[in-house]
This record gives structure tokens, C-alpha cells and sequence, in this order.
């Protein structure tokens, strides 16, 4: 743990629950990730072993108390397991200048781990955005209904980027015949690719590279839903090399098929190639994803060049369809830290001031003169004020309609 603390600020991927180690194995398999920060925690001892990083990565959460046998689901129990490593947690994630977190919602370790990890980011001063598959619809409701419970009630509210990427989205492109394992292999693949595409946007010192800010102003406080198209290409033709990583990217199994680029509300776009990556070349990359976009979508762009990447082009999408519901209470937030506080005397005040005058009949007082003899002309009282012996209605600077 201390050669950890040592090491530069950097961006830290910290897959949390069994399918984050899952995308862990398959991101530390590529050569480019070894700039990152690659964490593992879980509460399954055989899903940390098989999550491809060393020993000194890995965190097993609540060894003591669960034995290293995983939560079964309990979300509770991984809230538990998790809160009792926070000061553990603190030490792996010191010093690092982002933090991205991967896993699957709807079970134990991940969707109980999340405030514990969120807690922790916000006491460290740590930005931290949240990459995070939803269940299969055939995975049943409690499944589902967890993952939306720990979306809304945990993620949107301080954390500050949320991505969601809904697993039903290989149905529809995959052949109903494909193995299921070779299915979560393929899921797998694309998450990881696209975390390297995420980072590669934020990594300062890259050709293009995109503020944090941008990411937090299009997702704070917004449920959103997300797709992903990854295309690698590794032609000796640049142009031939730019079609094939985009025809790639459009048949992507977690992209939902080519449609989504249009009908995404933003989208960010991230090209990686080797040192020989020409400005030629990226223009004309980006400009041919652009051109599947509508114009009115926000468009983050990044690129960045490795030499693991030589004689390569990688083209990332990442599709956000941002919720209509969350959109609304979005503006609803903001309205309201827009309106000045008032106390309630002046609200009172105020409440009063916009009443309107209804011309309902009222006793009239005559005031000191209630208890004189009146004084009658013309069959009037003349001890009551004109306006109202003669029903006048005064104008209080408010239109009627």
C-alpha cells in the first residue's frame, strides 16, 4: 500500500462488486491502462482473485465479518461490509486526482458500497463520476427496483457525474444464439475500452482534452442513460483505418444499434491512435462520428495519443439520453436556489399584498362618530366616508381580468 501513496496524482478506476471486477480483468489486459490507478474491492474473495490486478490493489471488504463469501444481493450487508473499510479506503484513494468508479447495481457489495465510496471521495476532496450497468429486465423487479433506488436515492444527489448503462441493450444487437458467457465477455470488453476513452478525455497534456466541469455541467443532479460504441481499427490506410473503426463502433453490442448516436441529448466522442496520429486524421474521425449526431446534442470531444496505440485508431461513443423527469426537477432545483430566501413575516407580507378585493358587503364604521347623532342630507349619512357610502372602487394598481 505504500509504494500506492507514493505514486503521482492520477486518475483511479476502482471497480466495486463482482461485475466491476469483472470489467477491471478486461481493462487491466490493455496495454494503455497501466497509467491508471486500477482498484478492486469486493466482498467475494474469488471475484477479487479474478479481477486481474495485484494483490496490494485489492481490498477485501468485511473479510472478518463475512469471510470472503460476497453479500448474496443483501444490500445492507454490503453497506455494512463496506463502512467497516472506510479508513482502508481512504489510503488507496489519497493522492489520486479523479476518481471513476465501475460495477454493476442491483446486487450487495456495489449498490451498498456506493455511499460508503461517495463518502469518502467527498471527504478527500476527490471528483468522482460513476459508470455503473443496470440489471437484465429478466433479472426481475427487486433487482431492478434496487438499482434504481441506489441511482436516485445515493448517486444523483452527490455524486458528480452518473452514467448508466442498461445491459439490455446486448439484446439488440446480438444473435439470440450467442453464448451468454461470450455475451458478458463482449459487455465486459466495451466497458473497459470506454473507461480508457473516459479518462482519455480528462487526461490533461492530451491533444484534446475535455474540463471535468463539462462532464458534471451535462450530469449533475440528472438521471441519465447511457450507450456505448467502441471501434478499433488497425489498417494501414488512415482513411480505410477511420471507416472500419467507425463501421466497428456502429455495431457495437452495447451501443443499442447505429440509431442512438441520433437520438442521444450529448454524446462524447474519444479517438486514441499512436504517436504518428496526424491532425488530418482526427479532424477527419471526429467530423465523420459528428455527422451522426444532431446538431442540437452537446458534444464532448477528446483525443490523446500512446504508443500502445501505434498503428492503431480506437473511436469511442458514449450516448447520454438524459430523463425527462430528471430534467424537470433539474430546473425546479435551480428555480428555487435562484429565489431569494424570505422571512415569514415578509412572505406573509407579500401573500397579503396580492389579494384581490372582492366586492363582498363589509359594516361600515363610522369611527369617532359612531355614538353622535348622524348627520342626513339627501336621506346620506355624511359621518360615513364618501368612497364607501357610494360603493367606489379604489384602484390598488392590480388589473382585474
Amino acid at each position: 500500500m505504500s509504494e500506492l501513496l507514493e505514486q503521482p496524482k492520477q486518475i483511479t478506476v476502482l471497480a466495486l462488486g463482482g461485475a466491476g471486477c469483472r470489467i477491471l480483468r478486461s481493462l487491466a489486459a490493455i496495454p494503455a491502462a497501466q497509467s491508471m490507478r486500477l482498484l478492486a474491492v469486493d466482498t467475494d474473495a474469488e471475484s477479487l482473485m479474478r479481477s486481474g490486478v495485484e494483490e496490494s490493489c485489492r481490498l477485501l471488504a468485511g473479510a472478518r465479518w463475512r469471510g470472503g463469501r460476497g453479500c448474496g444481493g443483501n444490500v445492507i450487508d454490503g453497506q455494512r461490509a463496506m463502512a467497516h473499510e472506510r479508513s482502508t479506503l481512504e489510503q488507496l484513494l489519497s493522492g489520486s486526482a479523479m476518481l471513476l468508479v465501475v460495477g454493476g447495481l442491483g446486487g450487495g457489495t456495489a449498490s451498498g458500497g456506493v455511499p460508503v465510496v461517495l463518502s469518502v471521495a467527498r471527504k478527500l476532496g476527490i471528483p468522482a463520476m460513476f459508470l455503473m450497468t443496470l440489471p437484465f429486465t429478466l433479472e426481475g423487479h427487486s433487482k431492478r427496483r434496487v438499482a434504481e433506488e441506489t441511482v436516485k436515492g445515493e448517486l444523483l444527489g452527490l455524486a458528480d457525474a452518473v452514467l448508466c448503462l442498461p445491459n439490455d441493450l446486448l439484446f439488440s444487437v446480438l444473435e439470440a444464439t450467442t453464448p451468454l458467457a461470450e455475451a458478458f465477455r463482449l459487455a465486459d470488453r466495451e466497458v473497459s475500452r470506454s473507461v480508457l476513452a473516459l479518462t482519455a478525455v480528462l487526461r490533461n497534456g492530451n491533444l484534446l482534452a475535455a474540463d471535468f466541469g463539462d462532464f458534471v455541467s451535462l450530469l449533475k443532479r440528472r438521471k441519465s442513460y447511457c450507450s456505448i460504441g467502441v471501434g478499433l481499427s488497425s489498417e494501414a490506410d488512415s482513411s480505410v483505418r477511420i471507416d472500419r473503426a467507425m463501421e466497428e463502433l456502429l455495431h457495437s453490442p452495447l451501443l443499442g444499434g447505429a440509431g442512438k448516436l441520433g437520438e442521444a441529448d450529448a454524446v462524447i466522442l474519444s479517438l486514441l491512435g499512436g504517436p504518428e496520429l496526424s491532425i488530418g486524421e482526427t479532424k477527419a474521425a471526429l467530423e465523420l462520428a459528428s455527422r451522426q449526431v444532431k446538431p442540437e446534442a452537446r458534444v464532448i470531444v477528446g483525443a490523446a495519443t500512446a504508443e500502445e496505440y501505434r498503428g492503431m485508431l480506437q473511436l469511442c461513443a458514449v450516448t447520454v439520453r438524459l430523463d425527462a423527469e430528471s430534467e424537470v426537477a433539474e430546473v425546479m432545483h435551480k428555480s428555487v436556489e435562484r429565489t431569494p430566501k424570505r422571512s415569514r413575516a415578509g412572505a406573509v407580507a407579500a401573500e397579503d399584498a396580492s389579494q384581490l378585493t372582492l366586492p363582498f358587503l363589509e359594516t361600515v364604521s363610522k369611527g369617532i362618530m359612531e355614538n353622535t347623532t348622524p348627520v342626513i342630507w339627501n336621506g346620506e349619512d355624511l359621518d360615513i366616508p364618501t368612497f364607501k357610502r357610494r360603493n367606489t372602487v379604489l384602484d390598488n394598481g392590480k388589473t382585474l381580468s
